[in-house]
């Protein structure tokens, strides 16, 4: 699976709407996804499990970081990079 940009956007706010319950749309223009109810370590757990599964990627520990989780875009961002053939870390 290769989304386009728009689409792997679209798939991130998915998967954080799904594990918290509440519409990608939410997900996707909340100012911080700290605010999100049900926003904790384990919603983060299952969020990058799905999408690492999903991506066939794995994200390196050193970039699992509070900042990587504000929002859907930073997260987003991070799956982006790991994701692009010069980098060869971090994928499967």
């Amino acid at each position: 699976m290769n989304p386009r940009p728009s689409d792997l956007t679209s798939l991130v706010a998915a998967r954080f709407g799904e594990v918290l319950g509440v519409s990608p749309e939410t997900a996707r223009e909340a100012p911080s996804l700290f605010d999100l109810p049900g926003f904790d370590s384990v919603a983060v757990v299952a969020v990058l499990e799905r999408l690492e599964d999903e991506l066939g990627v794995e994200v390196p520990p050193e970039l699992i970081v509070p900042e990587a989780f504000e929002s859907v875009a930073a997260l987003t961002e991070i799956l982006r990079t790991i994701r692009e053939p010069t980098n060869s870390g971090g994928v499967r």
